[in-house]
């Protein structure tokens, strides 16, 4: 990763950063808790397209946002990798979609109150723009690419720890919002249709350590399969593929 980030930054142009960054340069910095190296960089990350189309400039936060949510994705996964070693693939798949989702880093970024700090043109400032949920999350993701840029791998996942992964200490409590047993249940009686049926149908792997296999059937016919290392883990994921595929069973029933 180190190479990767010196490739990068091997490729970009410097740049004098304006008087407006100059002169809130430490502010902004004690704010983030990061400090930049190549503050043109940091710069970069705050300036909205309105803002850069009414200054003629030949940069926004856009390139840098697409680099900045692989970089995030990436510590987000490797942490949970990490410190979630009894979770299969597909909760780690959930805690890191709840850890990197917009609505979430929109909340970082207020905490951060990175609102007053986003470069932005008038016309977008007086509409409201500055705490819009959208242009809040993509400025996190861009300010992790910023990092990433300045000083490599490690700074970035420091700072993404801190300000992403350790500002929602209970996201795992909000696997709870991934209930598609509970979902399906309710849609199925809102439908009058009756309770899912649960069976297991296969196990595989040792006695110590074995391997669910559920289907679920609605009103007779086989809708949906799982797998987990428990009943309910295989239940759940039955549960979601039902639902994902609900359209193809029963088109009339919403």
């Amino acid at each position: 990763m180190k190479i990767l980030g010196k490739f990068f930054r091997k490729k970009e142009v410097k740049s004098a950063v304006s008087d407006h960054l100059a002169k809130n340069l430490s502010a902004i910095q004690k704010s983030l808790g990061y400090a930049f190296s190549q503050p043109h960089l940091l710069e970069r990350a705050l300036t909205h397209s309105s803002f850069a189309s009414q200054n003629n400039m030949q940069y926004s936060y856009e390139r840098l946002e697409f680099l900045g949510d692989a970089v995030l994705q990436l510590v987000v996964s490797d942490y949970l990798f990490k410190n979630h070693l009894h979770l299969n693939e597909g909760t780690l798949t959930k805690y890191r979609t709840i850890l990197v989702n917009g609505n979430y880093l929109s909340e970082c970024a207020t905490r951060l109150d990175l609102g007053r700090w986003i470069l932005l043109s008038e016309s977008s400032r007086r509409s409201g723009q500055s705490d819009n949920d959208s242009i809040m999350a993509d400025v996190i993701e861009s300010l992790i690419a910023a990092i990433y840029m300045d000083g490599g791998y490690d700074p970035a996942a420091r700072w993404v720890k801190k300000h992403v992964i350790d500002g929602k200490p209970d996201y795992s409590a909000e696997l709870q919002s991934f209930n598609y047993k509970g979902q399906l249940a309710e849609k199925c009686q809102r439908l009058k249709m009756g309770n899912p049926a649960f069976e297991v149908t296969k196990t595989t792997g040792p006695d110590h350590d074995p391997i669910y296999m559920i289907q679920v059937s609605i009103d007779g016919s086989v809708v949906g399969f799982g797998e987990g290392r428990n009943k309910k883990e295989a239940s759940q994921e039955a549960s979601e593929d039902t639902l994902k595929n609900w359209d193809v069973f029963f088109p009339d029933k919403h």
